[in-house]
C-alpha cells in the first residue's frame, strides 16, 4: 500500500507494532500511520491513535496475543508520557476489559491512581469498581477509600468521593467509622458541605448532646465562611485538567492569587494543610509546565514540615521530571536544597546529588559550573576531612582525592570510562576542563607540588578540549606568575590569539595584568633575555615584551611586523580602522617622523616643521564599511 513502509516497524524490537503479521499492518493503515508518525506535542495526533487502537479492538473481536501486547505497549508509551491525561486511563481499562477480562481491567484502575494519584474521576472509578465486584473484601475496600481521603478528600468539589465512603460505610452497618468521617467531613471547605453538614445532623439526632449539637453548628458556619472565602476563586477555574494547550493568562493569575489567598489567610479561616496541600495538587494538573507553580509549592512545604526530608525530595523529582529542560531555577534549587541538608544522611544525599547532577549535564552539557559544584561537594562528602585529624591523615586523605581525580581524567581521555564511578560518568569535553584545573589546584595548591604541577600543564596544554578554556588558561597564568617564569609567560602572551583562544576581553585583562605584572617584577636582565632579535635577509625585528602585549590588546591574533616590507603600509585597513573593525578613519600622518631618525643627523640644527598627509580628510565624516552588505547582499545582485 502506497505509503506505508513495514521496514521501519521491523528495525526495533522496542516498537509496539514489531514482530506483528505483515498482513495486519497491511490491512490496519490507519493504525499504523497513526503510530509510526505519532506527533507527541499534538492532542489531535493522540486522539488518532487511541482511535485507531479501538477501531483495532473493534474490528477484530478475539486478537491474537501479539495484537493484544502491540495494543497495550502503544497505550502503555502514550500515558507514560502522559500520565495525567485520565481519559485515555478510562478508554484504556475499557480496551483491557474487552481484550483481557474484568481482573486486568482492575489492574489498569489500580496503575492509574498510582500513576495520576490526585486524580479524583480516576479514584472514584477505581473505587466504584472495587464495591462492585470486590465486595466482600472489606478491608481492602476501607485501605483504599482512607488512602483515596488523603489524596483526594480535600479537594473542593470531592463530593463524588464522600458520598461513595458514606454509601460503603452505611452499607457495612459502621457507624463509629460513618460518624469519624462526617466529623472530619464538616470541616472541610467543601462545595456541598451543607449537605454533609445536614447529613450529620440527622446522624446525631437522639444520640448527641445539646451541645455537641451547638458546636457542630458553630464548625459548620466555620466551615461556611470558608467556603465563601475561596468560592470566588474556585468559581474561576475553567481548566482543571491537563492539556497540551498552553494556559490562559486569567488561569494562571486566578491559580497564583487562590494559592496566595489561602495561605496568608490560614488562620483566618483555619485552612487545613492537607486541603492547602489539595489546592496545590490541584493547581500543578493544568499548571504542570509551569516552574513558578513548583517552586511555590516546595517552598510552601518546606516551611509546612522541613522535617519530612524524603517528600520534599520527591516534590522536586517529580517536578524536575515534568518541567522542560529551560526551567533551571527549580532544578538548581534542588541542588542547594540537598548541599544544604547534606549533614542529615550524608551517603544518601549526595547519592542523590550525584544522579541529579548526572542528569542535570545530559541536558545541560555545556554547564561547566554544574560540574565545579559537583567536585566540591564531592571533595566535602568523600574526601573531607576535620580539625581532629593528623596532619599525615589529612594529606592522605588530599593526595587520594588528587589520584582519584588524574584517574578519571585519564580514563576519560583514553576512552576507557569507568560507568560505575559518577564522576567518571559525567565528565564530557565541555566540562572536563574543570576537572584538570581542580586536580592541577590539588597538585599545586594543597599538594605543593611544583614539579607535578608543572608537568599537569605541560600534558594538558597540548590537548585540544583545553585550547579555549579559559579556566585552565588564567590557572596557566598564574601559576607561572607565582614562579616568575618570564619565558614561559612571554610565549603564552604570543599564543593568545595564534594557539590558544580566548575571548577577546578575557585576553585584554591578561595583556593589561601582565604589562603591571612584567614591570613590577622583571629587571634589565630579564628584558635582555626576551628581547627577541630575529633576522633575516631584508631587515631586524624587534618584539618588546610590553609594546608586543600592548599591540594585542583587542587584537588577539596581531603579530609584529604586519605590514613589513611595505611602503603604503598607512593605507592597510588594520591600520585605518584602528581597533575598530568596521569604521574607516584616515586620520592625518606625520610624513617627516623624526622619532626613527638618530639626533646626530640634525648636526646641532634645529628638525624641519612636521608636514602631513591626508590633512585636508580630518574633517570628513567617518567611512562604515557594512561587510554584510558587501558580501552577503551585493553577492546577490
Amino acid at each position: 500500500m502506497p505509503g506505508l513502509n513495514t521496514n521501519n516497524i521491523a528495525e526495533g524490537s522496542d516498537k509496539a507494532l514489531y514482530g506483528l503479521d505483515p498482513s495486519f499492518l497491511k490491512e490496519n493503515p490507519q493504525l499504523v500511520n497513526s503510530y509510526e508518525n505519532i506527533h507527541w506535542d499534538s492532542i489531535n495526533s493522540l486522539n488518532a491513535l487511541v482511535g485507531a487502537i479501538e477501531q483495532v479492538v473493534i474490528k477484530y473481536k478475539n486478537p491474537n496475543d501479539r495484537i493484544k501486547l502491540a495494543i497495550e505497549k502503544m497505550y502503555r508509551e502514550l500515558l507514560q508520557k502522559y500520565p495525567l491525561f485520565f481519559g485515555y486511563w478510562k478508554r484504556f481499562t475499557a480496551v483491557e476489559y474487552q481484550l483481557f477480562g474484568l481482573q486486568k481491567s482492575i489492574d489498569t484502575l489500580k496503575k492509574s491512581v498510582e500513576a495520576f494519584p490526585s486524580s479524583l474521576e480516576l479514584w472514584c472509578d477505581y473505587l466504584n469498581v472495587l464495591c462492585t465486584n470486590n465486595a466482600v473484601e472489606t478491608t481492602l475496600i476501607r485501605g483504599n477509600f482512607q488512602v483515596a481521603k488523603e489524596l483526594i478528600g480535600y479537594q473542593f468539589l470531592s463530593h463524588p468521593f464522600w458520598d461513595k465512603y458514606i454509601e460503603f460505610e452505611t452499607k457495612n452497618e459502621q457507624s463509629s467509622n460513618l460518624k469519624s468521617i462526617y466529623e472530619e467531613l464538616v470541616r472541610i471547605p467543601l462545595h456541598q458541605y451543607a449537605k454533609y453538614g445536614v447529613a450529620y445532623r440527622e446522624f446525631l439526632r437522639g444520640i448527641a448532646s445539646q451541645s455537641e449539637i451547638l458546636d457542630l453548628d458553630a464548625t459548620i458556619r466555620s466551615t461556611q465562611k470558608a467556603v465563601t472565602a475561596i468560592w470566588p476563586y474556585e468559581s474561576k477555574i475553567k481548566q482543571n485538567f491537563f492539556t497540551l494547550s498552553p494556559v490562559s493568562n486569567g488561569e494562571l493569575t486566578n491559580w497564583d492569587s487562590y494559592l496566595e489567598f489561602i495561605q496568608l489567610n490560614r488562620q483566618q479561616y483555619n485552612f487545613s494543610g492537607e486541603m492547602i496541600r489539595a489546592v496545590f495538587e490541584r493547581c500543578l494538573v493544568p499548571c504542570l509546565y509551569y516552574e513558578a507553580f513548583w517552586i511555590r509549592f516546595v517552598k510552601w512545604f518546606q516551611r509546612e514540615d522541613s522535617s519530612v526530608i524524603q517528600h520534599v525530595i520527591e516534590i522536586f523529582q517529580k517536578g524536575i521530571s515534568v518541567l522542560p529542560i529551560t526551567s533551571r531555577t527549580f532544578r538548581l534549587q534542588f541542588l542547594q536544597y540537598l548541599k544544604k541538608n547534606l549533614r542529615n544522611d550524608k551517603s544518601y544525599m549526595f547519592s542523590i546529588y550525584s544522579q541529579t547532577i548526572a542528569s542535570y549535564m545530559k541536558i545541560w552539557p555545556d554547564q561547566s559550573s554544574l560540574m565545579a559544584e559537583y567536585l566540591s561537594l564531592m571533595k566535602r562528602t568523600e574526601f573531607g576531612s576535620t580539625i581532629e585529624q593528623q596532619d599525615k591523615e589529612v594529606l592522605s586523605k588530599q593526595t587520594a582525592y588528587s589520584n582519584f581525580l588524574e584517574l578519571a581524567v585519564r580514563n576519560y581521555l583514553q576512552r576507557r570510562v569507568d560507568r560505575s564511578i559518577p564522576l567518571q560518568d559525567v565528565i564530557n569535553d565541555s566540562n572536563i576542563a574543570v576537572v584538570i584545573v581542580e586536580l592541577i589546584k590539588s597538585a599545586w595548591l594543597v599538594l605543593k607540588n611544583i614539579m607535578q604541577t608543572r608537568k599537569y600543564f605541560n600534558f594538558y596544554g597540548k590537548s585540544p578540549l583545553l585550547r579555549t578554556s579559559v579556566s585552565f588558561w588564567l590557572t596557566y597564568y598564574k601559576f607561572e606568575k607565582s614562579q616568575q617564569n618570564f619565558t614561559k609567560l612571554n610565549k603564552f602572551i604570543n599564543d593568545l590569539g595564534t594557539n590558544i583562544f580566548l575571548p577577546t576581553t578575557i585576553v585584554n585583562d591578561i595583556l593589561i595584568d601582565y604589562q603591571s605584572f612584567y614591570l613590577a617584577n622583571s629587571n634589565i636582565a630579564d628584558y635582555q633575555e626576551h628581547f627577541a632579535i630575529v633576522e633575516n635577509s631584508q631587515e631586524i625585528q624587534i618584539a618588546d615584551p610590553i609594546l608586543f602585549s600592548q599591540f594585542k590588546i583587542n587584537d588577539p591574533a596581531w603579530v609584529p611586523n604586519l605590514y613589513k616590507n611595505s611602503l603604503d603600509w598607512y593605507k592597510s585597513r588594520e591600520f585605518k580602522e584602528n581597533g575598530h573593525p568596521g569604521i574607516i578613519d584616515e586620520k592625518p600622518l606625520i610624513t617627516n617622523a623624526i622619532l626613527e631618525e638618530s639626533s646626530k643627523s640634525f648636526d646641532n640644527v634645529l628638525p624641519p616643521l612636521p608636514t602631513f598627509r591626508n590633512l585636508e580628510k580630518i574633517n570628513q565624516a567617518v567611512k562604515y564599511d557594512d561587510k554584510f552588505e558587501k558580501e552577503h547582499i551585493g553577492s546577490n545582485t
